[in-house]
This record gives C-alpha cells, sequence and structure tokens, in this order.
C-alpha cells in the first residue's frame, strides 16, 4: 500500500516504487502549492543511460491545447478578435461543406470541442501536406452531430485555431505562442516543434512496452522520431519540463500573475477556465463528481469535492498531465517518456490526498495506477483482447464467405480528404497450404486483412516506423454500385466510418 504521512521523502520513495512496479522508463514530477514550487523530482531515466530530471525536456503532446487556447485569448483581450466571430473572418481557407457552419462556427466551439466534427487524425496520419493544406480539405467532411450539441475531442479544430491566430497577429502561430506565452511567464525550456526537441541536450527519449506484461518486467524499446505522425503544433506538439510547467500553472492559480506581475490577462485565465460544455466521452477521476465538463483547453471537474482544472496529454512514447486545484492553490503536473502509462494520471491525486489532507479511499500508485494501465493495453494494444475488438464492429456472422472473388475487390480507392487505399491480392504464407488473401495499404501502413464477414474485413494497423503498439483497430467492408461491381470501401474506426470510392481501371 501506498504511504500516506506525506513528507516528501515518502512522496520520492512510493512514486519510485511505483515506476519501477510499472516499469517505466522515466518521469518527473513538481508540485506547487501557495505560489512556489514545494517538490520537484527525476525518477528512472530519460534515455538507457542519462537520469530523468526536472530540468528533462519532454513532449507534452495535448497539454498543448491550454497553451493555443490561452494564446488566441490573448489576441481577443487585446482587442485583435472576437470569441463569437466566425473564424473564417479571421481565416479565409476554413471552410466547410455547409456554408452555414463556416459563417457560424467561432472560437469557443473551435476551443471547447463542440463544433459537431470528430477528430481527423486518422487522414492527416502521416501527411506530408502542411497543415493549412489538410485544413482546406475540411470543406470534404461532414460533421456527425449538430453544432454545439456534443462534445466531440479534436485536434483538428486547434489546428485551425492555431492558424488562425497567426493570421491575426500577422505572424505565425509559433511567435503568437513565444510572444504572448513563453517569454512573459519565462517559459525557457519550452518550445514547439519534435524538430526542436531533439536538439536539446537534456531531453527525454519516448518509450514503450510491447505489451503490459512486458512494460511490468521493465521490456521497453525506443519509439522512432524521425516519423512523427501527425502535422499538428496547436495540439499536440509543444515540449516543456515540470519547472517551466510549474510557472504555467502558476499563471493559472493566480488569476494570469507571475510573482505579482500580470503576465497574461485575467479575463483570458477566466474564459478558458469556464465550463462550456458538458462532456461524456472521459468519465471524471471521481466517480462521484457532479461535475465533468471542458473550457478551452482543460476538462474541468471535482474531486473529493475540490474543484479541479485538468488536462492530460499522449503522443507516441510520451505523456503528461497537469491538474490544478484552484481554491486549493495547489497544482502537480507530471511527465513521463513512456506510452500507456496511467501513473502520470494517478500521481497528482496520491499528492492532493497528501497535502489536502483529504480520505485515501484509493491506492493510486500500486492499484489504480496498474489497473488503468493493463486496461489501455487491452484496449490500445497490439495484442488487443479479442472481445474488446468485437465490440467495435457489428456483431460477427459465423461461416458467412465473401459473395465475390477476392480480385474483384482489388484496385485503388479514393477519399477527397482522407489517404487512398490501396488493396491487392497476395499469397497466404501463414499456413502451408498457401491460399490467396487481401492486404490493404493505407498511408503509411501496409498489412494484410483479416476476412471478418461476408465482404467486410478487418484490419489491424500498427505503425512500425513509430511504435508497433498502439493498434488501430479498422473494419473494411466491400459494396457494390448499380453495375453488380465493386465501387465502394467503407472503412469504420472507432464509430466514426468514411466512404472511400474504387477509381475503375479504365480511369487510373
Amino acid at each position: 500500500m501506498t504511504n500516506t504521512t506525506g513528507t516528501f521523502q515518502e512522496w520520492t520513495d512510493d512514486i519510485e516504487k511505483a515506476r519501477a512496479n510499472l516499469g517505466i522508463q522515466g518521469m518527473s514530477v513538481a508540485v506547487v502549492h501557495k505560489g512556489r514550487i514545494i517538490y520537484a523530482q527525476g525518477f528512472g531515466k530519460r534515455n538507457d543511460t542519462d537520469p530523468f530530471t526536472p530540468e528533462t525536456i519532454a513532449n507534452i503532446a495535448s497539454m498543448t491545447k491550454a497553451f493555443t487556447a490561452a494564446a488566441v485569448g490573448e489576441l481577443i483581450a487585446e482587442n485583435k478578435a472576437k470569441w463569437d466571430a466566425p473564424v473564417s473572418e479571421y481565416l479565409p481557407e476554413f471552410k466547410l461543406k455547409d456554408p452555414r457552419l463556416t459563417a457560424e462556427i467561432n472560437f469557443i466551439d473551435l476551443l471547447a470541442h463542440r463544433t459537431g466534427y470528430t477528430g481527423q487524425d486518422f487522414e492527416w496520419y502521416q501527411r506530408s501536406k502542411d497543415w493549412i493544406e489538410l485544413i482546406k480539405l475540411l470543406r470534404y467532411v461532414d460533421p456527425v452531430v449538430p453544432l454545439r450539441s456534443r462534445f466531440i475531442y479534436t485536434n483538428t479544430m486547434y489546428c485551425v485555431a492555431g492558424e488562425a491566430a497567426g493570421r491575426i497577429a500577422d505572424t505565425s502561430y509559433e511567435q503568437v505562442v513565444y510572444d504572448k506565452l513563453f517569454q512573459p511567464i519565462g517559459m525557457q525550456s519550452t518550445g514547439l516543434l519534435m524538430d526542436e526537441l531533439v536538439s536539446h541536450p537534456n531531453h527525454a527519449l519516448p518509450y514503450t512496452g510491447k505489451s503490459f506484461e512486458a512494460l511490468k518486467c521493465g521490456e521497453t524499446h525506443q519509439v522512432s522520431l524521425k516519423h512523427y505522425p501527425i502535422p499538428t503544433p496547436p495540439s499536440g506538439e509543444m515540449y516543456s519540463n515540470v519547472i517551466d510547467l510549474a510557472k504555467w500553472a502558476n499563471v493559472m492559480l493566480h488569476g494570469g500573475q507571475l510573482n505579482g506581475v500580470q503576465v497574461l490577462h485575467k479575463e483570458t485565465v477566466e474564459k478558458v477556465t469556464t465550463a462550456w460544455i458538458v462532456q461524456k466521452t472521459l468519465p471524471p477521476r471521481d466517480p462521484d463528481s457532479s461535475l465533468s465538463a471542458y473550457g478551452m483547453g482543460w476538462f474541468i471537474e471535482q474531486y473529493k469535492g475540490r474543484h479541479t482544472i485538468l488536462h492530460g496529454g499522449q503522443n507516441p512514447g510520451y505523456r503528461s498531465n497537469i491538474v490544478l486545484f484552484p481554491h486549493d492553490d495547489l497544482a502537480v503536473i507530471v511527465l513521463s517518456n513512456t506510452l500507456f502509462n496511467e501513473l502520470v494520471s494517478a500521481i497528482p491525486y496520491y499528492i492532493a490526498d497528501c497535502v489536502l489532507n483529504l480520505p485515501k479511499t484509493k491506492d493510486w500508485l500500486f492499484e489504480v495506477a496498474v489497473q488503468e494501465t493493463r486496461d489501455l493495453y487491452k484496449f490500445f494494444g497490439a495484442d488487443n483482447n479479442p472481445e474488446i475488438l468485437d465490440s467495435l464492429f457489428p456483431p460477427r456472422l459465423q461461416q458467412k464467405p465473401p459473395t465475390r472473388l477476392l480480385e474483384e475487390f482489388a484496385g485503388e480507392y479514393t477519399h477527397p480528404y482522407a489517404q487512398k487505399i490501396l488493396i491487392r491480392v497476395e499469397p497466404d504464407t501463414s499456413e502451408e497450404d498457401s491460399v490467396p488473401a487481401l492486404a490493404c495499404k493505407l498511408g503509411a501502413f501496409d498489412r494484410a486483412l483479416e476476412h471478418y464477414h461476408y465482404d467486410s474485413f478487418r484490419l489491424q494497423l500498427l505503425d512500425d516506423l513509430i511504435d508497433d503498439t498502439f493498434a488501430y483497430p479498422l473494419l473494411l467492408t466491400f459494396v457494390a454500385g448499380h453495375n453488380g461491381f465493386v465501387s465502394e470501401c467503407r472503412v469504420l474506426m472507432l464509430g466514426k466510418e468514411q466512404v472511400f470510392t474504387k477509381v475503375q481501371p479504365d480511369t487510373i
């Protein structure tokens, strides 16, 4: 069980034991209370040999979103834009299929994840185009629910907001964030873009475990940084360390002030930490919480009656988390260089229980963190639990073979927004009696298809270039046109369907 007496040495001992217990490569923790850093400690290693210290920088992934929202807020506080004005006024390239949505979606809609659009991460994966070119392609995408009716987490719309911020300031998104946030707050070890991170002398390399069992045994391997997945700096490419992020936390806890100096407008802090939409996608950390909402770049919840503002982040090989307890003037920041690691999510509540003398109702470090990490591997890992995989798709019908020859499915399938799909027939060499099977090339992925039922095939996508742990389960269903020939491939991924049109041989 976790020590709960709360001395700093006990925190260090408990967290180090929990890190070793889960096989996490490295991490750092900082605690801010009543305006000062009361604890900053590194654990494990940032690479194969060097220690992970509080000064070690790592990718903070989706924690970036809070900075993007604040940067927009600063421009608005300077009367350079308006929260409720259509974003298309500032970014003419932002045009949607429905012109009414183009004329109505504002910054709050983008930053509160309430546009009605799902994330386009998969479509953007390993794309060589600049993100402004990808933003232009949004005109081919349909919303899945009406505007402002539901919280749907999306990285794409943060890129729209970031690009619009750059246009408003007549510079780049990166320069806006530097001028409005990094420089006034004094975040000298914080920046954007993965290329900058890897050139820093004290950066953490990313790691992952092939399976939960491998992770627990400390069997991690390095994730490649050469082919980072999605070109979306405003949503998740920032890097920092817990010392700089402690300054950021102090600013957010004190209405934009740092050491008595107003470095951000108070109205910016108030606006981004206001609840703009109820969210039911992710359960709150406290099941008894009466509030689960999203502001702009921040989740808003309660923990044992305490108001909390938080956001985590996850990119291949990196995990991050920041939790603010505004009424208690407390913040906990955790960074790690190991994917599928829920110790990062558990530590802030272990610390809060100690600092605020709250009832110790859960063993956050040795029970909650372990179980939630195991659950992540079951859902997203390369060796997904078959029952979980099957739950993502319609019930599988047994002994229902394809309705046509495999060769009839082969060909090129295109979508105006997503990457093209190439289907081919190749021998199945997994058994002695080799029989033909379908294979699929989709962007960076090239994998065999597993027959599901009738003309549907399942695809487990693993990106060997980056991380062979994270799996993307897809269901591909081929549909014939009125002429009787295969004309479409409908791709189902995590509840979202994209329809690809087959390029007929005479038009290729």
